[in-house]
C-alpha cells in the first residue's frame, strides 16, 4: 500500500521534472554554443519559454519522444558503420572524416531531413503518407535506389 501511494505521488512531480530537464538542457546548450553571446538573462528567458512550451503542448513531448528514439538509433547505426570501416584493411580507411569533408555535410543534411520528416509525422503536416508508402513499395523505387548505390560505388571505385 505504501508503494502505491509513493508511485502516485511521483506522477504529480513528473511534469515538474520534465520542465526542469528541458530548462537545464536548453540553458546549458545556449551557454555552450554562445549563440546569444554572454547575456545570461536572455538565455534564462529563452530556456524558460521553451520549457514552458513542453509543459503546455503535449505534441512537443511526443515530437521529442519520437525524434530522440530514432535519433538514438541513427547514432548507433552510424557508430557501428564507422567501427566496421575502421577495421577494414587499407591505408587510412577513415580518411574521409576530416574537417570540411563531404561526409559531414551529408550527415548534416540527413539529420535536418530527419527532423523535418519526423516533425511532419508528429504534427500532421499535409503529407500523404499512404502515397509515400506506396511509392516505396514499387519496383521503380528499388531500381532507383539500386542505380544510386551502383553509381556511388562505381564513382568510389573509379576515383
Amino acid at each position: 500500500m505504501v508503494v502505491e501511494s509513493s508511485l502516485s505521488a511521483m506522477g504529480y512531480f513528473l511534469p515538474i521534472f520534465a520542465f526542469l530537464l528541458v530548462f537545464i538542457v536548453v540553458y546549458a546548450l545556449l551557454i555552450k554554443a554562445k549563440v546569444l553571446g554572454d547575456n545570461q538573462a536572455v538565455m534564462l528567458f529563452i530556456s524558460f519559454i521553451l520549457s514552458a512550451f513542453f509543459i503546455v503542448e503535449a505534441s512537443l513531448v511526443e515530437f521529442v519522444r519520437f525524434t530522440s528514439a530514432w535519433f538514438g538509433v541513427i547514432v548507433v547505426v552510424v557508430f557501428f558503420l564507422l567501427a566496421l570501416l575502421a577495421i577494414m584493411p587499407g591505408d587510412n580507411p577513415l580518411g574521409f572524416l576530416v574537417k570540411g569533408s563531404w561526409f559531414s555535410w551529408v550527415l548534416l543534411g540527413l539529420m535536418v531531413g530527419f527532423f523535418i520528416i519526423s516533425s511532419a509525422y508528429i504534427f500532421n503536416w499535409v503529407i500523404n503518407w499512404g502515397m509515400i508508402r506506396e511509392w516505396f513499395d514499387t519496383e521503380w523505387f528499388g531500381m532507383l535506389l539500386l542505380l544510386v548505390i551502383a553509381g556511388i560505388v562505381s564513382w568510389k571505385i573509379k576515383g
